[in-house]
């Protein structure tokens, strides 16, 4: 069984079967199908998974995408029904998009807030109004990011806006051992959160740890004796420390670790 990542909004992105003697290719326009009834979505990329929630039923056709683009055009009204709503039951929340599906039976409302709302007198009340199935959900900061867009610190488009399309947890660990300086300013994206690309090079980093030599483990240089102190995983080279205070960069390969002193990871 085929499975494509379809991208239906920048908040939703489904797994869905893609049924056999369909040809689609990366960065079409099709129509899928799941529990909710039919949309329009972007093929992003032929995934390894045997989950899928959704079926591709075809290639968008003409009709497909005019009908995507008056609701598209509707949506404006929609959130400007929606936000008068939720200013009249006092919602401090930031609304930042909306989505019609392609049959118009259900609308959803995405918004992002500090904390966590109760909104079940919000959605009858803005259900009501639009006579239609409302969904309304929460986003986090960086999701609200990749909608905004913008160039990150390197001076590129944001990478969670041009190609990342499942945004994974960032670990502070990632900077740690790419031995970057921990200062929040320096790789913090403009979210807040830790900069996305800190996890590009992460699996590489965790391989190339695996072959070093403990912090603090002893080692046998051509000198003698001496403590680990430090690493450069890329240029596979190690900072150690000797009984007289010295200190020197050792390459990998030049090293004798004492038994079990290499990173478990």
């Amino acid at each position: 069984m085929a499975v494509a990542l379809v991208e239906l909004h920048p908040f939703k992105s489904e797994l869905c079967e893609i049924p056999a003697g369909l040809a689609v290719r990366p960065g079409d326009a099709v129509v899928v199908q799941d529990e909710d009834g039919e949309d329009v979505g972007q093929f992003v990329s032929c995934e390894d998974s045997d989950e899928s929630r959704s079926v591709v039923l075809r290639k968008a056709s003409e009709d497909d995408l005019r009908r995507r683009q008056e609701l598209d055009d509707e949506t404006d009204k929609a959130l400007a029904v929606f936000c008068r709503l939720k200013d009249e039951f006092k919602f401090g929340m930031r609304v930042v998009g909306a989505h019609w599906r392609l049959d118009r039976k259900k609308i959803c409302f995405y918004f992002a807030s500090e904390e966590r709302l109760d909104f079940r007198a919000l959605h009858k009340a803005v259900s009501a109004a639009l006579n239609s199935r409302v969904a309304i959900k929460q986003v986090g900061v960086r999701d609200h990011a990749r909608l905004l867009g913008g160039l990150g610190p390197c001076g590129r488009e944001l990478c969670c806006r041009s190609f990342v399309r499942e945004l994974k947890p960032i670990a502070l660990r990632m900077a740690r051992q790419q031995n970057l300086f921990v200062e929040p300013a320096k790789i913090s994206g403009l979210c807040g959160k830790l900069l996305c690309c800190l996890a590009f090079e992460d699996q590489s980093y965790q391989q190339w740890l695996r072959d070093m030599p403990l912090n603090g483990s002893t080692v046998t240089t051509e000198r003698g004796p001496a403590v680990v102190t430090g690493h450069d995983a890329i240029k596979r080279r190690v900072a150690v420390r000797y009984e007289d205070g010295t200190e020197q960069s050792v390459a990998l390969e030049e090293l004798v670790p004492h038994p079990a002193a290499v990173h478990a990871r």
